[in-house]
């Protein structure tokens, strides 16, 4: 049997144009005509030129940060004032022990020493005097000398104003939580200056009640035998109640504090010391 060998039919070309179309193989379509193409060259060339020249500028002259404005104060004709600044206790004197374990001398110089660093930012005419800036005092190891070492140092000074700062403490009723202010009953400077530090507060979120008392009914020496200049104890809080020790020996709330009080006899002194 013959092996059939596969024949391929020749297929010829058509001699008529309209049949040798149907022969063509279609071109793609091209989405940009060439003019289009040349535009669309044109523009990106364009667009990359304009970059390469901004990279320039910026490399050549970086861009200056736009001046601020701030608001600058002449403080050269604020008040020459003296204020003597009290941190409570220190030395061999520890004051109150928080139920949280604070002791109150390490706060008490830290409300004086920010009190004293915003007094001074606010107008650097004035004169601060501290009777104490560390934990080492000048006076003897009891309570008689202690007190009046500091009246004397305010004494010396001549002080315009007096502040000391103290943390309570109340063992029958630890849930006290509020502060307060200590003064002599005729001294109305000192009364207006506590009321505008509470006022203060309250308007930085510390949102504590406190209390207003005259040394007439609680006796206390630095305040008491200091009739010749306006002078406040400050009471900032109470050590014995867990969350308010938890407060006021929080640094945030002690500058927040001392800031407060230090704007209160800032606008005090501005407004009656010429």
């Amino acid at each position: 049997m013959q092996s059939q060998k596969k024949i391929k039919k020749a297929h010829k070309k058509p001699s008529n144009k309209k049949n040798q179309s149907r022969y063509k193989q279609p071109k793609k379509k091209s989405h940009f005509t060439r003019r289009q193409r040349r535009h669309f060259q044109l523009a990106a060339g364009g667009v990359v030129l304009l970059f390469i020249l901004a990279l320039l500028v910026h490399l050549l002259f970086p861009s200056q940060p736009a001046p601020t404005t701030k608001k600058t104060v002449d403080t050269s004709q604020y008040p020459h004032v003296t204020i003597c600044i009290d941190a409570g206790h220190g030395g061999y004197d520890g004051g109150n022990v928080g139920v949280n374990g604070s002791i109150e001398k390490d706060y008490t110089i830290q409300y004086a020493k920010y009190f004293g660093k915003y007094l001074k930012a606010m107008n650097p005419n004035i004169r601060l005097v501290y009777t104490r800036e560390d934990d080492n005092v000048s006076w003897d190891s009891n309570e008689d000398s202690d007190l009046k070492a500091r009246v004397k140092i305010a004494n010396e000074a001549k002080a315009d104003y007096f502040i000391s700062f103290h943390l309570y403490s109340s063992e029958q009723n630890p849930k006290l939580d509020d502060y307060g202010f200590f003064y002599r009953g005729n001294d109305q400077v000192s009364y207006d200056i506590a009321q505008s530090i509470a006022k203060n507060l309250k308007q930085a979120g510390w949102n504590y009640n406190y209390t207003m008392t005259d040394v007439a009914t609680y006796p206390l020496y630095v305040i008491s035998d200091q009739k010749e200049r306006p002078s406040l104890l400050f009471e900032v809080g109470y050590s014995s109640n867990a969350k308010q020790e938890k407060a006021i020996t929080n640094t945030k709330n002690i500058k927040k504090i001392a800031k407060a009080s230090a704007k209160a006899y800032h606008n005090y002194i501005l407004k009656h010391n010429k």
